[in-house]
């Protein structure tokens, strides 16, 4: 045998090896693939809903994709919903794919359904790879389904009489209730006394006026004397803040939010301050923008100024309360417990 046929006859032995060995591994591939689709029931109600789960098995090193279903399985048989493909690895090499489909149908009989087929699969692997079929059979309870009929009103509930016998199966839970209560009663006045304070009516606490808490907050600050031991800053953010709380209270302008350009433009559209007041308040504000942000130093006079024009706008834009006779009676009474107690002092 010449060296030329020696080299061609080897040749043909390796080609035939190699397509040997291609063709075990892609069946071995193939049979290592495996699918399957299973239904929770074989039988549901019209409109009722099932799950469809299909699984997939495979080597690692093999990349497969599921079929892709979207609106139906078949005519007859509709997808509500798919989930995301869940993937489980197990111990010898090999995953787990699984997808679930939430299915239903409104034709009643048996339906039968074919084996699904993973193309992309089959192809891949030169074998078909499909699932085995299955049947569902969907029952109908209604007794008549007419479509011609269309959707009727729904029908309106029945208005049966009332009978004081149907609350008889209540009264025991209501003296069994009433019995408990009185037993605890009984017990707390036993080992807590005859005088047990019970508020059934709380009276509710009468609502302080914007401009009396803003005096007495402006009269605290003129008693700190906080300019007179050089803190200025502070004493012009205490009386503002005063100001912008009564001006959110009587007027429900969001002053604490607002720059000063914001609340006099505010008070443009509000009723119930006049020119004199607002040009008091605006005095103040500008004054306190200068100091915190300006580093402005005040004159002592500028500072006096300041306090009486906040006197100055709460009094004359504050909303005097008609008392009532008992609310002025109390409030003589304390006024002359007042004068008691100075004059023993």
């Amino acid at each position: 045998m010449t060296k030329t046929k020696l080299t061609y006859f080897n040749f043909k032995y390796l080609a035939l090896l190699f397509a040997v060995f291609l063709l075990s591994v892609g069946t071995s591939t193939a049979q290592n693939v495996t699918v399957s689709a299973q239904m929770d029931s074989t039988m549901i109600f019209i409109g009722g809903q099932i799950d469809l789960k299909i699984q997939m098995s495979q080597p690692q090193d093999v990349q497969l994709n599921f079929p892709l279903l979207t609106d139906t399985i078949t005519k007859n048989i509709e997808i509500v919903r798919a989930s995301q493909i869940d993937t489980l690895s197990s111990d010898n090499q090999r995953l787990l794919l699984e997808q679930t489909y939430r299915i239903t149908s409104f034709d009643s009989g048996l339906h039968y359904v074919p084996p699904i087929v993973f193309e992309q699969a089959s192809e891949q692997l030169g074998k078909i790879v499909q699932t085995n079929h299955m049947s569902l059979m969907v029952v109908n309870p209604f007794d008549e389904v007419d479509p011609q009929k269309g959707i009727t009103d729904i029908k309106t509930p029945m208005q049966t009489p009332f009978h004081l016998s149907e609350l008889y199966k209540y009264l025991p839970w209501v003296l069994g209730i009433i019995l408990f209560s009185g037993i605890m009663t009984l017990i707390a006045m036993k080992y807590f006394g005859r005088n047990i304070p019970v508020k059934i009516f709380k009276k509710e606490k009468p609502k302080i006026p914007p401009h009396v808490t803003a005096i007495e907050e402006l009269d605290k600050l003129k008693a700190e004397k906080l300019w007179q031991r050089d803190m200025v800053k502070e004493y012009y953010s205490k009386m503002t803040d005063t100001l912008r709380h009564y001006v959110e209270e009587r007027f429900k302008i969001h002053a604490m939010e607002k720059t000063t350009d914001e609340i006099m433009d505010a008070f443009k559209t509000i009723e119930g301050a006049d020119a004199k007041s607002l040009d008091n308040l605006n005095q103040i504000l500008r004054t306190s923008d200068l100091v915190k942000f300006a580093k402005h130093e005040p004159f002592p006079d500028e500072n006096d100024l300041s306090m009486i024009n906040s006197y100055f706008f709460i009094n004359q834009t504050k909303i005097e309360e008609i008392k009532t006779l008992e609310e002025e009676k109390e409030a003589m009474l304390k006024q002359d417990e007042s004068i008691e107690q100075e004059s023993t002092n």
